[in-house]
Parts: structure tokens; sequence; C-alpha cells
């Protein structure tokens, strides 16, 4: 994992297929692997003198990740968990010993960390299986990450020059040179804690890995996920029946009479069909529209006199106010009611599909409609 720049037009942002591009124009002797092994993951961007720039945070993987993913999880580094030890740090509740620098670069004993970086500025330095990482987080939000490999057990000469070279990098960088001084540094030696998959766990919840997959297998995504346990709750129910249906044929018995199968609640497929065909639109996702199988076009029929599609996916009526870091929308509807919005949230019978710098994207079936901030 490594911080990746990027640079373009004040008013432009790159789309994952060029980032994919761009990267193997300057990677490619370097790694030899599939799209699917390579992950982007937004930091940061800013204006500089030259354009704009957009740092990533790049995880490469060296070896197919598909053996390692268990039913539907996603597939993340092990890493995750220096991101959780950051996070406790940054909110004062670290209590971990720590090995630190003194003047003269050599190791002290151990500090406890009880320094306050409620600031949310953090220059962490942590050492892990003989790989050095440096993190670096302004006002909270991970800026930098840098993984090096081939150091020693402990903190040394090796680590010390290391890290002095990457203060030096602070303060040249156009990002970081103004608030470089300000970084509160801390130095955690991870071989020694014991609670490394409790930290991973802790990580991987956190907004930054939420929706981070190492493993571009789209058929393990959540929606494929509720499909299929939809698909084998029916074909369970199926089997009991038919196993029930076929053992009463063999009971020989003139006396005891098989009492009929109390038959369970129809499957929530089924009941969702019922209610589409009813007309009651708003009690199921925006998934639900023409070309769900062959069942719409039979319900033509029975939907006489109902709403059509169309008239299901009209676009909501709101204003666009703002877009915070690619992440998130801030919209005011026509109530004058203020909302916020991320993606994969639902507004209406839209889900918002894509944000951009100034404008979002939301799906209703097939239907997309765009919304672009105003500009006077």
């Amino acid at each position: 994992m490594m911080t990746w720049e990027v640079t373009t037009a004040f008013d432009e942002t790159p789309t994952e297929m060029e980032l994919r591009k761009r990267f193997d124009e300057e990677f490619r002797d370097a790694y030899e692997c599939e799209e699917s092994q390579v992950c982007f993951c937004p930091l940061v961007s800013f204006n500089a003198a030259d354009g704009r720039r957009h740092r990533y945070l790049v995880a490469v993987a060296d070896e197919m990740l598909i053996n390692y993913r268990k039913k539907f999880d996603r597939c993340l580094p092990k890493q995750v968990m220096l991101f959780a030890i950051a996070d406790k740090i940054l909110r004062g509740t670290w209590t971990e010993w720590v090995n630190v620098f003194e003047a003269n670069h050599k190791i002290t004993g151990e500090q406890n960390a009880e320094t306050d970086f409620l600031d949310g500025n953090l220059l962490l330095v942590a050492l892990w299986n003989q790989s050095l990482y440096i993190l670096v987080f302004m006002g909270g939000r991970l800026c930098h990450w840098s993984e090096e490999c081939g150091f020693g057990k402990s903190f040394d000469e090796q680590c010390r020059k290391r890290v002095s070279l990457f203060k030096k990098f602070l303060h040249e960088d156009e990002l970081f040179a103004n608030d470089a001084g300000a970084l509160n540094e801390f130095y955690v030696q991870c071989n020694t804690l014991s609670n490394t998959e409790e930290l991973f766990r802790a990580g991987t919840k956190a907004p930054f890995w939420h929706l981070v997959d190492l493993d571009k297998c789209e058929s393990m995504k959540f929606c494929e996920k509720r499909r299929w346990i939809l698909k084998i709750a029916v074909v369970f129910a199926l089997c009991v029946a038919l196993a029930v249906a076929l053992g009463g044929r063999f009971v020989k018995s003139a006396v005891v009479e098989v009492l009929p199968v109390e038959l369970s609640q129809p499957s929530a497929h089924d009941l969702e069909k019922l209610a589409w065909a009813n007309g009651h639109r708003d009690l199921f996702p925006a998934k639900w529209g023409p070309g769900h199988g062959k069942f719409w076009g039979r319900l033509g029929e029975v939907r006489a006199g109902r709403r059509n599609y169309g008239e299901c996916c009209n676009p909501p009526e709101f204003k666009l106010l703002g877009i915070v870091g690619g992440r998130a929308v801030l919209v005011k509807m026509v109530t004058g009611e203020t909302k916020i919005l991320s993606l994969g949230d639902t507004l209406l019978r839209y889900r918002v599909k894509w944000i951009g710098v100034d404008e979002v994207v939301l799906l209703c079936g097939r239907k997309e409609v765009r919304y672009a901030i105003e500009t006077r």
C-alpha cells in the first residue's frame, strides 16, 4: 500500500478507468497484476500551482484474492489495524505503551500515551514485522500512507534516518508544508501488541474502509448476497416440502394419520411481487422495476389503471447545496428540509449512484438523473 498522486486540470476528477491507465503506464515495470488486484481509495485533493492534485491510497495484491474471501466477506489488508490504532490515538483512548526517539536518537524505556491529540494532526510511525509504516492525519483525516520493508525488529538508527528523511518531505510538500511543525508524533511497536485481530476488525468498520474491497468480485456484493439468501430459502422450503411429501408415501399405518404440513409464511420474494401487483410501490427498494424477470411482462394486465414505471421514478425535487470531499451530498428539499446523502443512500425511490466534484447521479431502476450545483 502506498500514496499515489495524480494531477489534472483544476475542474477535473480522474475516473476509475483513467486511474488504471495512468497507474499501468507509471508502474507497469514494478507491478505485474490483474486490474482486480489494484484498488484506489481517494485520500485528499487540493489546488496546486500546476493544477488539481489528487492523492490516492493504492493497494496492490501480488496474488489472486478470491481464495481469501470467506462467503460474502470483503477482502481487506491486515494493515487496516494501523488505521484503528491512529483512530484510538486521535480520540485519546489509546492506552498501550509505546517506544519513542529521544534527542540523541536512542530508544527510551516505555512511555504512556496520554498526550492530547484532539487537534487531529498526527504523524504515526509503526514498526510491524520488519516493515516501517508512516501515516499522516490532518484534521483527523488520513492524508498520507507509506510502508517499506527491510527494517529490523525494533526502532533503530535505520528507522530514525527514514523518519528524518520523511520529515524533510513534509516541510517541502505543498499540502503539509504549513502544518508540518504542528504534527503530533507517535511511535508504535506493533510486534508487541496482542490484540491485532481486534484492532483489524475495528478498522474495517471505519467510514474510510466501509466500501473498500480489494477483490472486485461483483457477484459477491450486498445485493447479490440478499438475492442468494432468498434463493436458498426458497429452495430449502421446497426441499423440506418435497421430503415430507415423499416420506408420507412410505408410512404404512392404518391407524395413525399423517397430519397435513403446516405451511409457513410465503417467501419475501413472493410477498414483494404481490405488493407490487397491488400498487404498493413504496414497500421495496429501487432495484424493482421493468426487466426484473419475465414476471413483469405478465404483471401488466394485473396492474391495469395503476401507475407505470416512469411515474414510479419521478425525479425528486431538491436543490443541490454542496458536495463534501466527493463522499457526502447536502441537499435542500422543496419542503425546506435539508438532508445529507452518501453513496448507496436512498431518496424517495432513487439511490445515490455516483458523487462527483460538483454533481451527483441518482438511479431508479434503469433511469439515471443527474443534478449539478447551481453557479451564479
